[in-house]
């Protein structure tokens, strides 16, 4: 059976000036999914917000950002 992907609302809290909470919204499994993929997309920082399912269309999806979907490509590894 095929998970259907759901969208959902990651924030990041970063150093950048000018831009310290970046929300990112994505398709995902889960919720543990989409803390993963969140993390492979947005390098520099950590999660401060979220998951939290969104009604929003996505911005990130499995066929616009391939490589942040990948399991064999983890940027904490």
């Amino acid at each position: 059976m095929i998970e259907k992907m759901k969208t959902y609302k990651v924030e990041f809290t970063t150093a950048f000036a000018g831009s310290s909470i970046v929300p990112i919204i994505l398709e995902a499994k889960d919720e543990s999914h989409a803390q993963w993929v969140a993390r492979n997309l947005c390098r520099f920082g950590y999660i401060s917000d979220g998951p939290m399912v969104v009604n929003d269309e996505p911005y990130y999806t499995e066929e616009t950002h391939a490589y942040a979907y990948d399991e064999n490509y983890e940027v904490y590894s």
